[in-house]
């Protein structure tokens, strides 16, 4: 891993915590996918990515893609192990991956403090992190293509969670 600048701790701590959703990345391995991820809880609220990996993170491609708003978001590394460690208490761990449990993410009630669990390119969540969530939403998709790429299946659920919270009053 990139050593962080010495002005600025790249890792926030975990009191950095807000009650914007926290996003929770399971092996993502494109470092454009979590730049654009970060972008993404930039134009919601100062929030919080966990990078749930145990391999090196390319800094220098997600700051590419995450332009200025890297320094507006509070990442931190975590183990397979360890990532539950950090999730408020009172925060529901949602995990955004189609399953035969799964619910229509626009039908299904959000919660307003949520962890959002979005999984691997290539094989989604791991099983041993999809147990450990309390719900399964999906994105319904009526086309041949029945998947999307993860950035964007993360846009559509964010953005879906603030149209509910600020239909909600919360």
């Amino acid at each position: 891993m990139t050593q962080p600048n010495a002005s600025r701790e790249l890792f926030a701590n975990e009191s950095a915590l807000t009650s914007a959703p926290i996003i929770v990345a399971d092996n993502i391995r494109t470092p454009e996918n979590i730049g654009s991820i970060v972008r993404l809880l930039a134009n919601i609220a100062h929030s919080t990515l966990i990078c749930v990996d145990d391999n090196e993170l390319n800094l220098r491609r997600i700051r590419k893609t995450a332009f200025s708003a890297f320094n507006d978001i509070n990442i931190m590394r975590r183990t397979p192990d360890n990532w539950r460690e950090v999730i408020p208490i009172d925060y529901t761990i949602v995990a955004l991956e189609t399953t035969p449990q799964s619910t229509n993410i626009f039908t299904t009630e959000l919660p307003a403090r949520m962890a959002l669990v979005v999984g691997n390119e290539v094989h989604g969540i791991s099983t041993n992190i999809l147990n450990q969530c309390s719900l399964a939403v999906h994105i319904p998709m009526t086309g041949p293509c029945k998947s999307m790429n993860v950035s964007h299946a993360t846009a559509v659920a964010l953005m879906e969670w603030m149209r509910r919270m600020s239909t909600n009053g919360k």
